[in-house]
């Protein structure tokens, strides 16, 4: 397997640590060439700069930069070149010497890297899935207009689906069936909707992740965006695309095919081995985590229906993708927006669905048929979003 030369988009995030730590196990396999960060974790930022020292490094704002700048070795300034600001990322994501281009940004912010990789014709790694939710269609054609662009995702679930289906006909493929631990609340059975706190919905029971995405589990929206993101990965029908429950975090997923076989993909809950798996794709390295089913520790599999009336951002989700058009970055906009809002403490965790309810209803949707299209509809939502907290939320 060739070396990956990676540029890595949300360096200091949970993807972007555990990515790290891959390259850190593995450095004839894996190198750093560039890497984007806000830089509100400054400390980590520099620590990964002195460590690593990749050529380019991109951080948010000129006052970042120069943080940045002034608090690297002597012998680290003369190596790398410092940007800011948005745009940077899309710079980062196209520099030359990477081949590899590893999403980890939060939400709707890695779209255009995400367009300019491909177009670059990089190995795109989607460790965030909200560019293929709000532009499938964009980052599909990039695929057709670029022979050496490769998509690989890197969800947990889509890394399942992705091996289930190699070789495979995707005609045959009867149901895909999406798992989830279903977070912290899914079995509660009085608990009151209105009183849970974000702490409350940060303990994620089985993964370690970013507080957006683990909102996000907590209120099955992120499942339902992983819906809408296989459907652009494997243009699987939607009514084929069922979510089951899963408690235990072993079955990541599974694929029924029409003559009954079913294959399902099982693997310790460790994104590590998701983002190996990705990186190493088509060939297949030894587990740099070190970590393997432990058959004799494992006593049994449950899967359960999702109750969309209790979880009905999951609903919401298959609703938007179904409509199709721009209804789906119209759904991430509003969540971003609700969650952060929840997390403020500003509106109720049963008030998230709510608020996303109210912005799609009030959408008038088109064909995303450009960037443009897309981006003005992102940022319409979250206005809409604000606009509704502040008129009768507060």
């Amino acid at each position: 397997m060739p070396k990956r030369k990676i540029s890595l988009l949300g360096a200091t995030g949970s993807i972007g640590q555990q990515t790290l730590d891959l390259i850190r196990k593995s450095p004839n396999t894996y190198s750093l060439e560039a890497c984007a960060a806000a830089g509100n974790n400054l400390d980590a930022f520099i620590q990964i700069v002195e460590e690593f020292q990749p050529k380019l490094v991109s951080t948010a704002s000129a006052s970042k930069a120069d943080d940045l700048y002034k608090s690297l070795s002597l012998s680290v300034k003369n190596k790398i070149q410092i940007i800011h600001g948005e745009a940077s990322l899309k710079e980062v994501a196209a520099f030359p010497l990477s081949d590899t281009v590893i999403l980890g940004l939060v939400g709707a912010l890695g779209l255009e890297s995400a367009l300019t990789a491909l177009n670059c014709g990089k190995r795109t790694i989607f460790a965030n899935k909200e560019p293929l939710v709000m532009a499938g269609n964009l980052i599909r054609e990039a695929l057709n207009n670029n022979k050496e662009a490769v998509l690989i995702p890197a969800d947990s679930e889509h890394v399942a689906v992705h091996q289930c289906l190699q070789g495979q006909n995707f005609d045959k493929v009867n149901n895909l069936y999406l798992t989830a631990s279903g977070g912290p609340f899914w079995n509660e059975k009085n608990l009151d909707f209105n009183s849970i706190k974000p702490a409350q919905a940060l303990n994620h029971p089985t993964w370690k992740m970013g507080h957006k995405i683990t909102i996000d589990s907590a209120t099955l929206m992120n499942k339902g965006l992983e819906v809408i993101e296989a459907y652009s990965l494997f243009e699987i029908p939607y009514d084929k695309i069922q979510v089951l429950i899963h408690p235990q975090s072993l079955v990541h997923s599974m694929v029924e095919f029409i003559d009954g076989h079913v294959l399902a993909q099982l693997g310790p809950n460790d994104m590590r081995l998701v983002l190996q798996y990705a990186l190493d794709y088509p060939s297949r390295q030894n587990n740099l985590t070190d970590k393997f089913l432990n058959w004799k520790e494992i006593n049994k599999l449950e899967f359960f229906e999702p109750d969309l009336e209790k979880f009905k951002c999951l609903k919401l989700a298959y609703w938007a993708g179904k409509h199709a058009q721009t209804y789906t970055a119209c759904l991430v906009a509003a969540d971003e927006i609700a969650v952060e809002l929840f997390l403020q403490e500003k509106i109720k965790f049963s008030q998230i669905p709510d608020l996303i309810e109210e912005v799609l209803n009030m959408h008038s949707a088109q064909e995303p048929k450009t960037l443009e299209i897309i981006q003005k509809t992102d940022q319409w939502a979250r206005e809409q979003a604000m606009n509704l907290y502040k008129t009768k939320y507060i």
